[in-house]
Parts: structure tokens; C-alpha cells; sequence
């Protein structure tokens, strides 16, 4: 693939790709503006939601109808200036409540902080939620070292579905669950109800072991929107020995089956480690073979049970070769490909064409140059930034994999008074940053991961080792663990 600078992002100047669009959203009139657009208290709609429900909606009447008539030609004119259909933005846009959400949010942000490469936002876009430790399976890297009974600790019911008001207060679009299982937790259901009722836009993560076509379907009815089963391997003894029970790779390929049968938008996940990297190409073919919408990549992180096979982790030019590989299988178009690994957006940039599809978050891509311009602002590692994790016993944490970091606890706290602290803030500025991470002309794409940096080092602000471009770091790390290794 070419890796010309006008597809780095960088244009013949020297300076990033750019769109008109920032110009207007980083003027102080426009800061007001949004800031006024979102104004809302507690879980009231703000201006800019009750436009977008009431656009183009032909159940209005009478003054209602009247009333929002105005901003309705004003749109429809913009509409028409751009040359965009006024029923394909209706659907996806207006009245796409997770969109209009984000959308909320972002503008929010951008009030209250300005426009800044990358964006800190002053409310979570996502929150993913380990929901309880328990778990029917024992993997060997499992970043939660899951157990087979909840913790003695973990939030009561009601506590739980006072965290899903804490989200509902925010306009948090989008909530993943995970555990353990979080099909083991009886909670789950009245969980999934709460978030529902808040509009908030739910992903089920799972082992796949416990999706039944009768659990597909009571998903389907709750609202949750996409289910993801990871997968270790494609041989069904190494993977259930990966797991630590027999049949487990049946049960959750039968599970990956029987969601995609019933209409689930269903993607398979997995975590490469050096010893099965090879097969990356043969195992998203499976995933869409069994017909996943989304392969899902899981950057190794070595925490958690992963601590103990830390010299599975990827060499950094392997990880360099997969994500190579991930681009590649995004320009097809077949499949929606994401990771959780930073680099895949410094990697589309690199290496997709100044046309092609860009990841823009590690759960979001787009096609074109804007999505290009997006990911600078939105993409790369959003630990702490757009993103933050709930642990079982109510603890909050920047990142699944940064659970040894605390910053508050649902119990104690409101999510906005946990979510406005130093660490927060410091992980939304890729100016602080150690090793090649502190010069990389691409951090706004990327950042590093900060969960791979600190294990490492123990320094957050320290460059990410499995990057190419921080090969020293990995190289004085490697000889560091030698030299202990030989003192020892």
C-alpha cells in the first residue's frame, strides 16, 4: 500500500489534512452556540435533541408542526447546499438516538473545552462495564481474572441501576458489558431494561458459551444492539484449553450461530498472541464465514492472568504486520474490522488509500478524507478521554485494562464529579508523553496505548512498547528482563 504524505494525513505544507468544518467549530461564537444548543438540566432534552426528534417527523400537528418548521427549512437548505439525502441523514442522524447523543456530548465538550487533536469530552461516549467477576470459564489471560462466584463486593441491584441513571444524567451513548460473563449475573436483565429506558445504545461481550437461541432472543427484546464472543483459536482443543473446559469453542461457535441467525449483529473477537499472529487473514475468513458483521481485534495487554504469559505479547514489528493486515481487510469492505489497539488509526492513515475506510475510534471507522480528519480528533486510545470502565464493585476506573488506577466509586460519587479529575485530564493530553510517543507526528491518530505503557513501566506517560516506533523502548525492556532473569 502507498504511505505517500498526502495519505499519512499530512498535506504538501506539512500540516495535517484539514477540513472546513474545524475552522467553524473552533471559533468562540460557534463554542457559545453549541454550548447553548446543549444547555439541559439533569435529564432534560436540550435543544439540539428535541430539533432532531421533531425534524422531519410527519406524527407532528398543529403548532407543534409550525413550530419547528423554521429550523426545518433552515436544515433542508444545508442539506440541499451539500448535496446530501434528506431521508438517509433523517435515519442515520436525526433520528438515530446514540448518534444524536454522541453528537450531544461532542458539542458539549467542545463548549466547555474547545476544539482540541484529540478531543477531551466532558462525559464518557462509552463506558464499558465489568459487570460482575464471575465467569463459567477460566481463561488464561483473562485481563479481570475472573472467578466462578461475584465478588462479595459487587454493587447491589439497585446500585447498579442507579450507575445506568448516573449515564442517562450524562447522555452516555453507548454502553458495553462485559464481566466474567455478564450472562451469569441476574442483574443483567434489569440492567439492560434501565438502559433502554435511557436510550443509551447497549453491546453485550461474552464468551459466547451461554448464548442460547432462548438468551438471543431475550438480548433482542432488551434492546442490546451488537454481541461480540471471543474466540482464541480456531482448533477447538487449543481454544478450550486456552479456556479451561472442554467444549467450550462448541458451545460458542453454536452461540456466534445462533445470534447471527436470529438477526443479532454479531462479531467475533480475538486476541493474537506471537505464536498464532500467522493465522490472523484465516481467522477473520472464519468470522465471516459464520456471518459476523465486525471482527473485533484485542490488543494483548499483560495484566490481570495475562501477566503470566508475557512473552506470548506480539514483537512490535509483528504488531506493525497485523495491523498492516487489519487495514488491508478494511479497504474490502466485507467486514467491519476494528481493535482495540491505538495504532490501527496511525496504521489506516499509513497505510489506506486517501479514499479509503479510516478507524475512528477503536469501535468506530468511515470512509473518506473526513473520517480521516475525524480520527484525529476522536481516535486513537480514549482511556480516560471518551472512554472510561466500571468494575464490579463500583469502582471507576480509565481503562478495563488500567484496573489497578481508581478514581471514584459509583457508591460514593456522581460519574461527572469522578469523571472531572487530574488523571482524566492528563490522559487527554498527548503532549505529556514519554519515548517516541512525546514526538510522534501521528499521537492525535494514536497516543499509545496507556493500559500496555504502564504495565510495562509503570509510567502511564511512558511510550507504548508494542509500537514500531517506540522499538528501542521494547528493545531496553527485553534486555532489562534478561538481565533480571539472569541475576535471579
Amino acid at each position: 500500500m502507498a504511505t505517500d504524505s498526502s495519505k499519512r494525513g499530512i498535506q504538501a505544507n506539512g500540516k495535517p489534512a484539514h477540513h472546513v468544518l474545524e475552522d467553524i467549530l473552533a471559533h468562540p461564537l460557534t463554542r457559545r452556540f453549541l454550548g447553548w444548543l446543549t444547555s439541559a438540566h439533569d435529564f432534560e432534552k436540550c435543544f439540539f435533541e428535541r430539533l432532531a426528534e421533531n425534524y422531519n417527523n410527519p406524527s407532528l400537528t398543529g403548532w407543534d408542526r409550525l413550530k419547528w418548521r423554521v429550523p426545518e427549512f433552515l436544515i433542508d437548505a444545508g442539506l440541499k447546499a451539500a448535496h446530501i439525502d434528506k431521508a438517509k441523514i433523517t435515519a442515520k442522524l436525526f433520528h438515530h438516538r446514540p448518534t444524536v447523543r454522541a453528537l450531544t456530548v461532542t458539542a458539549r465538550s467542545i463548549a466547555r473545552y474547545g476544539l482540541s487533536a484529540p478531543q477531551r469530552f466532558d462525559a464518557p461516549l462509552m463506558v464499558v462495564w465489568n459487570l460482575t467477576q464471575a465467569c463459567n470459564l477460566r481463561c488464561q489471560h483473562c485481563y479481570q481474572n475472573a472467578t466462578p462466584k461475584p465478588a462479595p463486593d459487587e454493587l447491589t441491584l439497585e446500585e447498579k441501576l442507579r450507575a445506568v441513571d448516573e449515564m442517562g444524567r450524562l447522555k452516555v451513548p453507548f454502553l458495553a458489558i462485559a464481566g466474567g460473563e455478564p450472562l451469569v449475573s441476574k442483574h443483567l436483565w434489569a440492567v439492560l431494561e434501565r438502559a433502554r429506558r435511557h436510550e443509551i445504545h447497549t453491546t453485550i461481550a461474552t464468551n459466547g458459551t451461554m448464548l442460547t437461541r432462548e438468551n438471543v432472543k431475550r438480548l433482542l427484546d432488551a434492546g442490546v444492539k451488537y454481541v461480540e464472543v471471543s474466540i482464541d483459536s480456531l482448533d477447538s482443543r487449543e481454544h478450550d484449553w486456552f479456556r479451561g473446559q472442554p467444549g467450550a469453542w462448541q458451545r460458542s461457535i453454536q452461540g456466534i450461530r445462533n445470534s447471527v441467525e436470529l438477526g443479532m449483529r454479531t462479531g467475533l473477537a480475538a486476541c493474537f498472541t506471537r505464536h498464532n499472529v500467522h493465522t490472523a487473514d484465516e481467522v477473520m475468513d472464519f468470522a465471516q464465514s459464520l456471518g459476523c458483521h465486525t471482527f473485533s481485534h484485542f490488543n494483548f495487554i499483560p495484566v490481570g492472568r495475562g501477566r503470566d504469559m508475557l512473552d506470548a505479547d506480539l514483537t512490535p514489528a509483528q504488531r506493525e504486520w497485523l495491523m498492516q493486515r487489519l487495514v488491508d481487510r478494511m479497504q474490502q469492505g466485507r467486514m467491519r474490522i476494528i481493535s482495540t489497539a491505538p495504532q490501527l488509526g496511525r496504521a489506516c492513515v499509513a497505510y489506506a488509500p486517501a479514499d479509503g475506510i479510516f478507524a475512528t475510534g477503536h469501535a468506530g471507522t468511515g470512509p473518506g478524507r473526513a473520517s480521516m480528519v475525524l480520527s484525529r480528533y476522536i481516535g486513537g486510545c480514549g482511556a480516560g478521554r471518551c472512554y472510561c470502565a466500571f468494575q464490579p464493585n463500583g469502582d471507576v476506573t480509565p481503562c478495563v485494562y488500567i484496573s489497578q488506577i481508581k478514581v471514584g466509586n459509583l457508591r460514593t460519587s456522581r460519574l461527572q464529579e469522578i469523571w472531572d479529575n487530574p488523571l482524566f485530564e492528563l490522559l487527554s493530553n498527548r503532549e505529556d508523553r514519554r519515548h517516541y510517543c512525546a514526538v510522534c507526528e501521528d499521537r492525535a491518530y494514536c497516543g499509545g496505548c496507556r493500559a500496555r505503557a504502564l504495565a510495562y513501566t509503570g509510567d502511564i506517560r511512558a511510550g507504548d512498547p508494542g509500537c514500531i516506533r517506540n522499538q528501542t523502548l521494547w528493545e531496553s525492556l527485553e534486555t532489562e528482563e534478561v538481565s533480571q532473569t539472569a541475576g535471579s
